[in-house]
């Protein structure tokens, strides 16, 4: 009768000299962790997924340029094991080795949570396909633990190179929060993320750059020297609980990472006049499903009027809708400041019962003002439409598209915008990959 197999933590010192004389990988602190990433640009995989692997995996030291091959397995929770190599009972799942700038010589695997799959996985690393001589070692645990829910909000201000990022904590969480911390990801310079055990696959995905310490309050300022002019970034958020006992103590066991994409914008390419972009405040896309409508930015301006222009720079795909909030000035005109595509853009105004176009070719620095064109007490809603899908506006990216406002009368704007975005059906759930070409949602095969 076969028995589920138990296998031991041994300590990676002990095994580091056991293996020796083998010439095996060297590896060091496995991890597993419950991780809930919202919608984002730089190829991981959304939604609640279970994530595990090992860091800094190198290669023996008298063969320094070999390749480690790695590859893992679990004896799910119900089932009984014996034979690694032989026993069907395991699920065995390959490693890839993703060499982020922070966290070089990872070797990872994900996949949707299964409550089935929460005991130790098997890490198995050696430098031939067939793994004999290989270095086995074996994850924590990850047991009952909850998936940790998104911030409730994001805002940041400052379109320079030090922008200020704060945010909202969720009402409730299932274990609470033990660390906060802002991540950044480099989108424009990815890194390739491969596999050669099985199959050979590779994929691109975002470079871990950079993260802050553990932070106690919910806003931070990105220090000097982390971004760039000319790069677009992914930047989250991320809510954690550790583990509190044993050898694994401290160790992240759940995780939720919140992602918006920003752009750094270079005072010196702005047109003449705009000055003091105001940046919206959003709320992640927690959906792995293609059904994703556009993501909705809000906007807290105060002292807005007639007799200036208030810039501020959401996002937006193929287009974008703006709405006045409660209580506050209608729309007077709009001027597109950013010149995308062909720079020339559509006004479509709503009739009550449907939208309507009122302005075509209006080109960018160009303003259309709602009173003189049939709408002479202002606008409360509108679109801009007519960007081009070769225009590669990313539907993600805070400082994507810059507009300026202008009001009938002088207050507040609280309102919103909503990119209109058209998603494309997924090939298979668990794979989504938000692509900003032409902030079209495409769909391809993902790794978190």
């Amino acid at each position: 009768m076969k028995k589920r197999c138990l296998v031991s933590l041994v300590p990676l010192a002990l095994l580091a000299a056991a293996h020796a004389l083998a010439a095996t990988p060297t590896a060091e602190s496995p991890f597993f962790l419950r991780q809930n990433n919202s919608a984002n640009s730089g190829n991981h995989a959304t939604g609640d997924l279970i994530v595990w692997g090992i860091q800094n995996v190198k290669p023996p030291a008298d063969n320094p340029s070999a390749y480690v091959y790695g590859t893992s397995g679990i004896c799910p929770w119900g089932k009984t094991c014996d034979s690694f190599a032989t026993d069907p009972d395991w699920l065995k799942q390959r490693l890839f080795e993703r060499d982020w700038t922070l966290l070089p010589h990872q070797y990872y695997a994900s996949r949707p949570y299964d409550p089935a799959l929460t005991g130790n996985w098997r890490l198995l690393l050696a430098t031939n396909a067939s793994f004999s001589g290989a270095i086995s070692l074996t994850t924590p645990t990850l047991g009952n633990v909850g998936a940790m829910p998104f911030v409730s909000s994001m805002t940041i201000s400052g379109a320079g190179l030090t922008p200020t990022i704060s945010w909202t904590l969720p009402a409730t969480t299932p274990d609470g929060i033990d660390q906060m911390r802002i991540r950044v990801q480099d989108t424009s310079h990815p890194v390739t993320v491969e596999s050669r055990a099985g199959a050979a696959y590779s994929f691109q995905q975002a470079d871990l750059i950079w993260q802050s310490p553990v932070l106690g309050s919910t806003s931070f300022t990105l220090p000097e020297g982390v971004l760039q002019y000319g790069t677009s970034y992914a930047i989250s958020i991320d809510l954690a609980h550790t583990r509190t006992s044993g050898i694994f103590a401290g160790t992240v066991d759940s995780r939720s990472s919140s992602y918006f994409d920003f752009t750094p914008i270079n005072p010196a390419t702005l047109p003449a006049g705009v000055s003091n972009i105001a940046l919206p405040t959003l709320a992640p896309v927690p959906t792995t499903s293609g059904l994703l409508a556009g993501p909705v930015y809000s906007f807290n301006v105060a002292d807005v009027g007639p007799d200036h222009v208030t810039f501020i720079d959401p996002v937006v795909a193929t287009g974008f809708s703006y709405a006045t909030g409660a209580g506050d000035p209608r729309f007077k005109a709009v001027q597109v400041a950013s010149n995308v595509g062909d720079g020339l853009y559509e006004v479509w105004t709503w009739t009550g019962s449907g939208w309507q176009q009122s302005a075509t070719g209006l080109a960018a620095g160009a303003s259309f003002d709602f009173t003189a064109n049939g709408f002479a007490a202002g606008v409360d809603r509108f679109q801009i439409r007519g960007i081009e899908a070769s225009a590669n506006v990313n539907a993600f990216d805070v400082t994507g598209f810059v507009t300026g406002l202008s009001f009938v009368s002088t207050g507040n704007f609280t309102g919103t915008m909503q990119a209109i975005t058209t998603a494309v059906p997924e090939p298979a759930t668990y794979c989504l990959w938000l692509a900003g070409v032409g902030a079209l949602l495409s769909w391809g095969r993902r790794r978190t």
